[in-house]
C-alpha cells in the first residue's frame, strides 16, 4: 500500500476519534457510535481487506459521519423547522378524500381499523420503511464483497451526490415531517417538546426517534431517494430484468409505506426523487478510472 494510502488512513483513524470524544463532550455518545471504534481500527489494521474497506467506503463513512453530526446542533435548527409550508404544498398538489391530505387520511384509518388486517399492513409497511436504515448498506457490502467493483463506484458515487445535496437541503430547510402536524397543528418544535405523543418514556419508538441525529430531515426524503437510485444504476449497469422489477416493486412499497405510516409528505418524496438524476451521472465520476462497462 502506498505511503499517499498510508497518510490518508492515519488521517481517517485520528478524525474518527476526535470525533468521538468531541460527542463525548457534548454528552451525545451513545451505543450507536460503537461502530467508530472498528472504523478506527480498520485504518490502521495490518489487513489489506480492513483497509481496502476504508479506501473504498470512504464517501459512505463520511456521509454517515456527516449526517450523525447533526446531533450536535439539531437544536438550533428547531426555531428555523418549517412546518406550515411543506403542509399547504401537500395539501395543494396531493389532496385526499375529504379535502384532506394522504399521510392524515391514512393514519385516521390505521385509528379506526386496529383489527389484524390493518396490524398486519401497519407491520409490513414499518419492515418496509425501516429497510431504509441497512437496506443500502447491506446491498453495498454484498456488491463489495462479491468485488463487483464497477457497479460498486457506481452506486457509491451516485450515492455521494445524493447525500451532499440532502445534507445542504437539512441545514438549509429543516422540515418537519407530516406526523408532527397531525400531533401539534402549526406549533413549532422545541428542545422541550419534539417527540412523537406516542413515544413514552422507555419505549422502542422514543428510544429509536432519540437516537435520531436529524429529527426534522423530512425534505428531502432519503426514503424516496433510495429506491430510485438503486433502479436507476441497476438499469444502466444491464443487471437482469428480474432486479428491475424487484427495484420497481421496492419502490412502490417503500413510498406507500412513507405515506401510510405518516412518515413523510409525497412532496417529500418527490423532491427526493428529483435529486436522482443529478446523482446518478456520478456513477461515471472522473475519479473512477475503470472502463465503465458491466462486470463479468
Amino acid at each position: 500500500m502506498s505511503t499517499r494510502s498510508d497518510r490518508y488512513l492515519k488521517f481517517w483513524a485520528a478524525s474518527i476519534a476526535v470525533y468521538a470524544v468531541v460527542l463525548w463532550a457534548r454528552g451525545k455518545l451513545g451505543w450507536q457510535h460503537f461502530g467508530l471504534l472498528p472504523l478506527a481500527l480498520a485504518c490502521v489494521a495490518p489487513q489489506k481487506g480492513a483497509r481496502r474497506f476504508m479506501l473504498e467506503w470512504w464517501p459512505m463513512v463520511l456521509f454517515w459521519l456527516g449526517y450523525d453530526s447533526m446531533r450536535l446542533f439539531m437544536d438550533a435548527f428547531l426555531p428555523r423547522v418549517a412546518v406550515e409550508a411543506p403542509f399547504r404544498w401537500e395539501r395543494m398538489l396531493f389532496p385526499s378524500p375529504e379535502a384532506d391530505i394522504w399521510p392524515f387520511y391514512f393514519a385516521r384509518w390505521r385509528d379506526a381499523h386496529r383489527g389484524t388486517p390493518a396490524g398486519v399492513l401497519s407491520v409490513a409497511c414499518n419492515i418496509a420503511y425501516f429497510s431504509h436504515i441497512f437496506g443500502m448498506p447491506l446491498i453495498l457490502m454484498v456488491v463489495w464483497l462479491r468485488k463487483r467493483s464497477l457497479l460498486f463506484r457506481r452506486l457509491v458515487w451516485s450515492l455521494a451526490v445524493l447525500h451532499v445535496a440532502t445534507l445542504v437541503i437539512y441545514v438549509a430547510y429543516p422540515a418537519a415531517p407530516p406526523w408532527w402536524v397531525y400531533e401539534n397543528g402549526m406549533e413549532q418544535p422545541t428542545v422541550s417538546h419534539s417527540m412523537p405523543s406516542g413515544a413514552e418514556k422507555g419505549s422502542v419508538p422514543k428510544g429509536l426517534f432519540n437516537y435520531s441525529a436529524n429529527k426534522f430531515g423530512a425534505i428531502p426524503s432519503l426514503h424516496g431517494a433510495y429506491p430510485i437510485l438503486l433502479a436507476v444504476v441497476l438499469a444502466a449497469h444491464r443487471v437482469r430484468f428480474t432486479w428491475i422489477v424487484l427495484a420497481a416493486l421496492y419502490i412502490a412499497a417503500m413510498w406507500f409505506a412513507c405515506v401510510f405510516l405518516n412518515q413523510h409528505y409525497i412532496i417529500d418524496l418527490v423532491i427526493g426523487a428529483l435529486l436522482v438524476p443529478l446523482s446518478v451521472p456520478a456513477a461515471r465520476n472522473p475519479l473512477d478510472h475503470m472502463v465503465l462497462q458491466p462486470d463479468s
